[in-house]
């Protein structure tokens, strides 16, 4: 896979499991796209059930716990994407770009049943993203992005068909960790308490807390750190700004600390990931 900008955290294309799986419902804070290619499964998500048919089309949040009951006496093939909205913020501001992020904020999860030739263009879409994703050039990750970006468009295209049917309305929790996230978004790069947070939310510090790693499976404040050391990586690979300047743009008080977390959270420096990159820019 090309080292640059990473759009994709994970793709698995046409899994095909040949041992039994047993049922393993997880949530995360990654957008997550589930196609199904054949075999027999019930997809639980949000504590509902979907018995799913070939061309079924599964786009999530990743807020809501979620995962197959799959029948293991028969052939299970599905593909799957994982990525984190930050990835797409470069592209999103360009003008005239569509918020390919709707989709995925609007609903806990939509449910698309697949058919005829709208089922063949996604299927195509999900094999030239294949073509390209272990490839290490420059050119194969920009035709992975066109193809991906691609997906996305089709995606939204679905949504805004189904934008007066909401499969599922997130529910009252959902809604308050949705809340925490756009005040976290709107705030990280400044300073940052639960008492600011919670008093946004509404609801009590220790409540938000409770909740926050319920549903997303992380603490508030590792959350805030993951986002700010991914939006230092943003700025790493685009701008020439000094460390220094990106550790303080980015919300941290000290650069030896952004440093330090940066490393432990990417597994290289910001100056190794920097020079790692730049040789692909």
């Amino acid at each position: 896979m090309f080292s640059g900008y990473r759009l994709i955290e994970d793709f698995k294309y046409r899994f095909d499991h040949t041992a039994p799986i047993k049922p393993a419902f997880h949530s995360h804070l990654k957008h997550e796209i589930y196609y199904f290619h054949s075999g027999k499964c019930k997809y639980m998500i949000g504590g509902k059930g979907i018995d799913l048919v070939p061309g079924d089309f599964i786009v999530m949040n990743g807020m809501s716990e979620h995962g197959p009951v799959v029948d293991s006496n028969v052939v299970y093939i599905r593909t799957t994407i994982l990525f984190d909205g930050v990835s797409l913020h470069p592209y999103l501001t360009q003008p005239g770009m569509i918020d390919l992020l709707k989709p995925f904020q609007q609903s806990t999860y939509w449910h698309w049943r697949l058919q005829g030739e709208e089922r063949q263009e996604l299927e195509d879409i999900l094999f030239r993203m294949n073509r390209f994703y272990e490839r290490a050039d420059l050119v194969s990750f920009n035709r992975l992005r066109n193809a991906f970006f691609d997906l996305l468009l089709f995606i939204y295209g679905k949504y805004q068909l189904s934008e007066q049917s909401l499969k599922e309305v997130p529910s009252y929790k959902e809604k308050l960790v949705a809340q925490a996230l756009l005040y976290i978004e709107q705030n990280y790069m400044n300073e940052l308490s639960m008492d600011m947070i919670s008093e946004y939310v509404h609801v009590s510090r220790f409540y938000l807390m409770k909740i926050f790693k319920e549903l997303t499976g992380t603490t508030v404040f590792d959350y805030i750190n993951i986002r700010r050391i991914n939006q230092a990586k943003i700025w790493l690979l685009i701008d020439d700004y000094s460390i220094t300047d990106i550790s303080y743009m980015v919300g941290f008080k000290h650069p030896s600390h952004f440093s330090r977390n940066f490393k432990k959270v990417v597994g290289a420096t910001p100056e190794e990931f920097r020079m790692g990159n730049s040789t692909h820019t």
